[in-house]
């Protein structure tokens, strides 16, 4: 019972087929007058003679249809306006590596002055992200293979700038509408002032294993930097089969010089000792360590018997030119050394304990030798 002209705004006395939307006032179950949304679809009726003789309709609600896209509008203006002013970079990347969306801090991480200027400019996501481009081909075949979410951490180019920026990102792939993969989303946390701070800590931590391999006194390696690296030139001279060489060296009469001089000087005189047996031993390899008391300990990578009998020399020649008075040696009226050499070529069998007890072996004939000498290991004793 409704005139036509209530459902189609009619701007023709004959309208033809064709679908409008419109707005009605219609009664709800209370009687009281309401607005609807309404899709109607429309067709002229005729008869066998192709007369004209009224109109089809079929009208649809679509007030909810409506109101749920209002909402999404809504939502999606929300979501715009927290993704604009995140702390983090948000981004998604096409699939031929062009960033399609991103948000102001991502802008701000790459030294862009906008998203709009960021999206103009960046073209491969990957070259941008990592500094190394082996890192940039393991993402992307994790992220493509996995399906998963992919966290990594990267080193990120800034625009017009030598500086960059430290980034923990999250990445995952996209899809378009049809289910077919289009590139992929994600997040990017700037983590600058945790990657300083790890470096701070490391280089504390590098400090820190320096002085535990330090001695307190005479500040050259202690036993325990020795021990340590011995092993490693133990196995090493084991897989080259080459000499190795070790020296252990001892203050002659030191405990008297204690005695008399007092434990303040005594310490002065291993200061002076360790600096001239570290000044008579100049490859970077060799070490000089602190071995206990007033015992040194010489490790001599590569070196046969002569080479470390030549070195033994040049250091019982240099703490004897010290001329440190000791009043109560019976050998020197200075300070002197008792030195004993052992060289081996290290085998599997054998363990690195074998070179010390040796060149203390050494060390002992050259105390019962009348001291102020060296003396060198014979295996056949």
């Amino acid at each position: 019972g409704h005139p036509l002209d209530q459902f189609l705004p009619l701007t023709k006395s004959d309208p033809g087929s064709g679908c409008q939307r419109v707005v009605m006032a219609v009664p709800d179950e209370n009687g009281k007058e309401t607005t609807i949304h309404c899709e109607v679809s429309h067709s002229p009726i005729v008869n066998r003679d192709n007369q004209r003789v009224g109109h089809a309709l079929l009208a649809r609600n679509i007030s909810e249809t409506i109101r749920d896209r209002a909402d999404l509008k809504q939502q999606i203006r929300r979501l715009e306006e927290v993704t604009k002013f995140a702390p983090i970079g948000i981004f998604h990347v096409a699939m031929d590596g062009r960033v399609t969306r991103a948000n102001s801090e991502l802008a701000w991480m790459l030294g862009y002055e906008s998203p709009e200027q960021l999206i103009s400019q960046v073209t491969d996501f990957a070259s941008q992200f990592f500094f190394d481009m082996a890192r940039a081909e393991e993402f992307m075949v994790g992220l493509f293979e996995a399906e998963k979410v992919v966290k990594f951490r990267c080193r990120i180019k800034r625009k017009g700038s030598p500086s960059s920026a430290w980034a923990l990102c999250f990445a995952r792939i996209s899809y378009d509408k049809a289910g077919k993969v289009n590139g992929y989303n994600g997040y990017a946390v700037d983590i600058r002032d945790t990657v300083k701070a790890e470096k701070e800590l490391k280089a504390a931590n590098e400090k820190l294993t320096a002085l535990s391999m330090l001695d307190g006194l005479t500040q050259i390696p202690n036993r325990r930097k020795f021990d340590e690296h011995l092993e490693k030139q133990w196995y090493s001279h084991v897989r080259k089969r080459a000499k190795l060489s070790l020296i252990l060296c001892d203050i002659d009469y030191f405990k008297k010089y204690n005695d008399r001089y007092g434990h303040q000087i005594g310490d002065e005189c291993l200061k002076q000792v360790a600096k001239a047996i570290v000044e008579s031993v100049h490859r970077p390899y060799d070490l000089v360590a602190r071995y206990g008391g007033e015992e040194f300990g010489v490790i001599l990578p590569g070196t046969g018997i002569e080479g470390a009998k030549s070195v033994a020399e040049i250091i019982r020649k240099s703490v004897q030119n010290l001329k440190i008075e000791h009043g109560d040696s019976s050998v020197s009226p200075h300070v002197s050394l008792s030195l004993g050499i052992s060289c081996l070529i290290p085998e599997k069998k054998m363990g690195w304990d074998v070179l010390i007890s040796r060149a203390d072996q050494a060390l002992y004939e050259a105390k019962a030798s009348g001291r102020n000498c060296f003396m060198v290991h014979d295996p056949d004793k």
